[in-house]
């Protein structure tokens, strides 16, 4: 069982903390959830039933300081991911931001960039869909560095951009 204050990644919401943990009667019968807080919304409220073992494993925990300087390192060896197929790459990319593996994450933030760059130079944008899955792949990942390094979320991509360029 986790406690009230422990730090996750939660899915496509990104960087959580558990603010509490309660009985709430949801439909047919009470039952106890992790209320969690998304660092990038604190507006926003995230009930996780305690018994739901689907969801309780998308609870990632945060990674330190030191594994989130690694992870950063690994951005220039990442390899692109890209899939010509729209529906192929929907499919993987919707996958990897399901996971929320950090690994996956970058590879799929680097092909995005990558490719948003690319078009732009021919006068071009990337789809709805990738543009929507370059987003939730920057939550995911810019929350929790910003709340593990305790920056800005507004200056994760400037943190990264230093740390490649200095290696």
């Amino acid at each position: 069982m986790y406690n009230i204050g422990d730090l996750f990644v939660y899915g496509v919401n990104g960087a959580c903390k558990i603010v509490d943990i309660k009985e709430e009667k949801f439909g047919s019968g009470e039952k106890t959830y992790y209320i969690l807080a998304p660092y990038s919304d604190l507006k926003e409220t995230i009930f996780v039933p305690v018994d739901n073992e689907m969801l309780v494993s998308r609870m990632k925990k945060i990674l330190t300081p030191e594994e989130i300087n690694s992870l950063i390192k690994t951005i220039p060896s990442a390899e692109s991911i890209w899939e010509e197929n729209v529906n192929l790459r929907r499919e993987k990319f919707r996958e990897i931001i399901s996971k929320a593996n950090r690994t996956e994450l970058i590879a799929l933030l680097k092909t995005l960039y990558e490719r948003r760059k690319a078009l732009k130079l021919i006068g071009k944008n990337l789809s709805t869909y990738d543009e929507r899955f370059l987003r939730q792949a920057q939550n995911i990942i810019h929350s929790e560095i910003a709340l593990v390094l305790q920056i800005p979320q507004d200056e994760v991509a400037p943190y990264i951009e230093r740390a490649i360029n200095a290696a």
